[in-house]
């Protein structure tokens, strides 16, 4: 019997890795299962609406799988943060489309505003988590409208910018909005929320930096649609 002694990090890293994988493949299946029912009976029957749910868990357990992965490669300082100059319009067509499929299930309009060459200084692929992560739980909460905007802001840097998630639910409870940006929310057993998503978009955001200036996320209710509005403003 070897005596090398296991390296707990390194298996729960593959594992977590190797879920991610499988709850992908199911949220494709079950992508496809509500796309071929389109057109096909009614719309809203009961295991399509269980179908959509189940669609909404898989998204939502394989991001937080993602958002922990890449957490810890954050906290051990090898992950390759690689902010570069971005056509925001790629982000956010790859974002609706990871998110249509759920908000078409469910009736729900999807709607995107930002203006024609808009480029951010940001890392893709860590802003991209953030924004499909803040869709997914918009369209969770939605009662029927979900806009995804983005705009130019000076005032948070020479090539600033704010994306904005807002919807017409019933809005973010007083207790979270009290907490500021959310990075401190612990966990609640009655919900269940662990306050993960909250937290990796504030590190998200905090990793950029420029001129003195550092990004950072904020929740409010009312905007555009009345409910929600999660923001995260990048300088």
């Amino acid at each position: 019997m070897s005596t090398d002694k296991l390296n707990l990090s390194t298996f729960l890293l593959s594992s977590i890795h190797d879920m991610k994988n499988s709850l992908g493949v199911m949220a494709s299946y079950l992508e496809d299962a509500l796309a071929e029912g389109v057109g096909q009976g009614p719309v809203d029957t009961p295991a399509r609406r269980r179908t959509a749910q189940a669609l909404y868990e898989a998204q939502r357990v394989n991001n937080h799988l993602i958002q922990l992965l890449a957490l810890y490669k954050i906290d051990q300082a090898f992950y390759p943060f690689d902010p570069q100059d971005q056509p925001l319009c790629d982000l956010a067509q790859e974002a609706l489309a990871r998110a249509r499929p759920l908000a078409e299930s469910e009736g729900i309009a999807l709607d995107c505003d930002y203006p024609e060459n808009l480029y951010g200084w940001l890392d893709y692929e860590l802003v991209f988590g953030v924004v499909v992560q803040a869709l997914h739980n918009a369209l969770h909460y939605t009662k029927s409208r979900v806009r995804l905007t983005f705009e130019a802001n000076n005032e948070i840097g020479a090539t600033g910018i704010v994306i904005r998630v807002e919807d017409d639910g019933p809005g973010y409870p007083d207790f979270l909005l009290a907490q500021g940006n959310g990075a401190q929310q612990g966990i609640n057993f009655n919900t269940g929320s662990t306050g993960l998503g909250l937290y990796f978009a504030d590190v998200v955001a905090r990793m950029h930096q420029a001129g003195g200036k550092i990004g950072r996320i904020h929740l409010a209710n009312g905007g555009q649609l009345g409910g929600g509005r999660f923001s995260l403003e990048l300088p």
